[in-house]
């Protein structure tokens, strides 16, 4: 155990996940199973990593502790589950399961990363490792669309994405690892990799903004660049005014960047192609469905106005959908119809939903433990696994799988306040992305409540 190199373990394994990801798409449409060598390697490293650092370290006990505050929420909140579990519920407890132990290996993923590289030089070992795995990822979607072989994003037939299984998902990936690879371009010495970062950047970005079609995609590229530009314009002010270190041919350098950057994001908003062409095709769905309630276009999906008509009608009994669900099912009717949503916008829809929901059942200990993310009808389950978190995992799982990030961020920013004169673009602009993602999360809760 102690000749066992566990960094190189994990970086091979960050290099193979495109790899995983691409064949658990393969295995599932081409083979018609939803197992694959992902399945069991996927958990199987980072299980493995933790047990041998466990074994090789003195922190046995607190980890057990730990262990177990997860292992008894999962346990109270699967009863939950099954309690509340109805007609209507989309899951079953397995799917629930599946959930819980996905959210639990991301923390566990999440320890075993900052100790084998929090206060190791070789963190910088990583940035190489996603710089290999998003190339692997950016060439099979462009040899899958070349040889005609990507699936398309949307059932409709919108938008590539490629060999793996969720436009969202590869979309997200691909963004994040934009923030590594523009920090990582600033760092190379090698020409080689500098050239490939460069290509990585340049080949993601026209996926991201015209191919893939999603607004994960496009916006989520935009925004990579207004922060890239943010980080540099902070370390530019922070050298010249704080350091007093001018430099002419890097302020020339830094504003050739920038106006190529902001170029870029203003062509890319106007030729988002199949995001646009999306957002078109959605926009003349808006009055395919009409409501007889009011003669007017419904401002909820056609299944959940069919629900809401049953509803009304004394159609629905409890052991199809309890009480509480009936009335947050009506209340979202009667928000959508005031706020003129388009029933298209499923997002919004699931998070009036929810909040409705939560405050129906009023039930403490729901609130805490969870009401079950899968026991929502099918078009109502939230997207959008934050605010999961809080209205479905209840305040314990926000607490477990999502305080952990929040209390890395607050840390991140005090650590750079503390040593503002020494930070660099790169710092700021890896923590202006988590301060991004906060806002938003923020200005979304502002919106519902």
């Amino acid at each position: 155990m102690k000749k066992i190199n566990l960094q190189k373990i994990l970086l091979i394994f960050i290099i193979i996940l495109p790899i995983l990801d691409m064949s658990s798409f393969i295995f599932r449409n081409f083979f018609g199973t939803s197992h694959s060598p992902s399945t069991i390697i996927r958990p199987i490293i980072p299980l493995l990593l933790f047990l041998i650092i466990f074994f090789k370290n003195k922190f046995k006990i607190k980890t057990i502790i730990i262990a177990l505050i997860y292992g008894i929420y999962s346990i109270l909140h699967l009863y939950i589950f099954s309690k509340l579990h109805l007609g209507i519920s989309f899951g079953t407890i397995t799917h629930e399961l599946q959930y819980l132990i996905n959210y639990t290996f991301a923390i566990l993923n999440l320890f075993v990363f900052l100790f084998l590289f929090s206060n190791n030089e070789n963190y910088k070992k990583i940035n190489k490792a996603v710089l290999i795995a998003n190339g692997i990822y950016i060439l099979s979607i462009y040899i899958s669309i070349i040889t005609k072989t990507s699936s398309t994003t949307y059932i409709e037939g919108q938008g590539f994405k490629g060999w793996f299984e969720s436009g969202n998902s590869i979309s997200s990936i691909l963004v994040l690892n934009l923030f590594i690879i523009f920090t990582l371009f600033n760092k190379l010495e090698n020409k080689k990799l500098k050239i490939l970062a460069i290509a990585e950047i340049i080949l993601s970005g026209i996926f991201l903004a015209f191919l893939l079609g999603t607004r994960t995609g496009l916006f989520g590229f935009i925004l990579v660049i207004g922060l890239y530009i943010f980080s540099k314009l902070f370390e530019f002010i922070k050298d010249n005014i704080v350091n007093k270190t001018f430099n002419t041919k890097k302020i020339v350098f830094l504003a050739a960047v920038l106006i190529v950057l902001i170029l870029a994001s203003i062509f890319a908003i106007i030729k988002g192609s199949s995001y646009l062409s999306r957002r078109k095709y959605l926009q003349d769905l808006n009055d395919d469905i009409i409501d007889n309630s009011t003669g007017m276009p419904s401002h909820v999906t056609g299944d959940i106005l069919k629900i809401k008509e049953k509803i009304e009608n004394g159609l629905v009994d409890e052991n199809y959908a309890s009480y509480p669900v009936q009335k947050s099912i009506l209340e979202l009717y009667n928000t959508a119809n005031s706020y003129n949503l388009n029933y298209t916008n499923r997002r919004s829809q699931q998070l009036i939903y929810n909040f409705y929901l939560v405050r129906n059942q009023s039930n403490i200990i729901y609130i805490l433990l969870g009401n079950g993310f899968l026991n929502n009808y099918g078009e109502l389950i939230l997207e959008m696994e934050i605010p999961a978190f809080l209205f479905n995992f209840g305040v314990i799982g926000l607490t477990l799988y999502f305080i952990p990030y929040l209390a890395l961020f607050i840390y991140f920013c005090a650590v750079g306040i503390i040593n503002i004169k020494k930070i660099d673009a790169q710092y700021v602009f890896l923590l202006s992305r988590n301060y991004a993602k906060f806002c938003t999360i923020i200005f979304t809760w502002s919106v519902i409540l």
